[in-house]
């Protein structure tokens, strides 16, 4: 029963990912409410921050400060919701090897797949670009849920 949960959780999550990967980046955009941190502490905060990112400069003389916090936004919730794909991908594969090198290197490997296809999926739909940086970030927020599932299970199997 708990494996059908699991299962299902993991499933709904994937149809997340699909459903935000689908809108443009118009239907994503938070520039006209981050606007309102103009002359605000938050933009004298921002004004050293400045990066390179897949080639485009980030910093508040570049995109404005919305242009900032919607990058760190939109990159943390890449991270997120591939850290909860990675958890939940781990806890589907764990019921299947017991949490063997198994469980993790094929978790991973789905993660990465995905993150794969959702950056793919983002070509097809307009106003968005895929990126590779996006496909490692999104890895690396996968492999994160992972690893905290794994040590969650190690730290109770200790008590």
């Amino acid at each position: 029963m708990k494996k059908k949960y699991i299962f299902i959780m993991l499933v709904v999550w994937m149809g997340i990912i699909y459903m935000f990967s689908s809108q443009t980046y118009e239907e994503q955009s938070l520039s006209y409410i981050l606007a309102n941190f103009r002359g605000t502490p938050v933009e004298q905060l921002l004004q050293r921050v400045h990066f390179y990112y897949a080639g485009s400069e980030i910093s508040i003389y570049a995109i404005g400060v919305e242009g900032v916090l919607e990058f760190f936004i939109r990159k943390a919730a890449h991270f997120g919701i591939f850290f909860v794909l990675g958890f939940l991908t781990y806890a589907f594969f764990r019921n299947k090897w017991n949490g063997s090198l198994m469980t993790f290197a094929v978790s991973f490997m789905f993660v990465v797949l995905y993150a794969c296809l959702d950056e793919f999926h983002q070509k097809l739909t307009g106003g968005r670009t895929p990126l590779l940086q996006d496909v490692i970030l999104d890895s690396v927020g996968g492999l994160c849920g992972i690893v905290a599932l794994v040590l969650y299970f190690l730290y109770k199997r200790k008590m």
